[in-house]
């Protein structure tokens, strides 16, 4: 669940060595399903409520979240989302941006989204570091009262051609390594 007119940010690990090595075909998918309130007599838009996805490497995730965060105080997410994609890349280059095919200008129009990459290998940046999703939702014109959370999924798929990568594994270790580290974290006291 996500509040209408915020964002969430996720971290997908750094992609094993194998994967960026091994020859064959690698591809990168994000794919966001969403329910929002819906009327069919709508001219501007059929969905009450928008939502849209942007995936970015080689960049701190505080960077992101700092950015994103002043963005949405200043003007409408719908808004700043671009505007935000924008000065990031303006500041740190635009290999930051990892451009997955449909856009996102063609993805926010539907609820169920999807967005690919083929990673080459002269691509940069894949292996250094985990990369970061974040998910926005936006409010189209569905009242306040109607809907203040929105209900979504969201799925990151890596494959590679070649069988012999072995991909879950090395990525299961990775999460289940983080866990365990952020397990490990002295708590807060309320």
């Amino acid at each position: 669940m996500i509040k209408v007119g915020y964002f969430h940010i996720y971290e997908i690990p750094q992609l094993p060595p194998d994967f960026i090595k091994v020859k064959g075909a690698r591809l990168l998918s994000i794919s966001l399903a969403f329910d929002p309130p819906t009327r069919p007599t709508r001219g501007d838009s059929y969905l009450g409520v928008t939502m849209e996805f942007d995936l970015f490497k080689g960049i701190d995730r505080e960077i992101l979240m700092n950015a994103y965060e002043a963005a949405s105080k200043t003007s409408s997410l719908d808004e700043s989302t671009e505007n935000t994609k924008k000065k990031l890349t303006k500041k740190y280059g635009a290999g930051i941006v990892v451009k997955l095919s449909p856009g996102s200008t063609v993805r926010k129009k539907g609820t169920l989204q999807r967005g690919q990459v083929e990673i080459t290998p002269r691509a940069t940046k894949y292996d250094d570091g985990p990369m970061t999703l974040i998910v926005s939702c936006n409010r189209k014109w569905a009242n306040p009262d109607e809907i203040e959370m929105q209900r979504y999924a969201l799925v990151a798929c890596i494959s590679h051609s070649d069988s012999q990568v072995d991909l879950y594994n090395r990525m299961r270790l990775q999460i289940n390594q983080r866990n365990y580290r952020e397990q490990e974290r002295p708590r807060e006291r309320v």
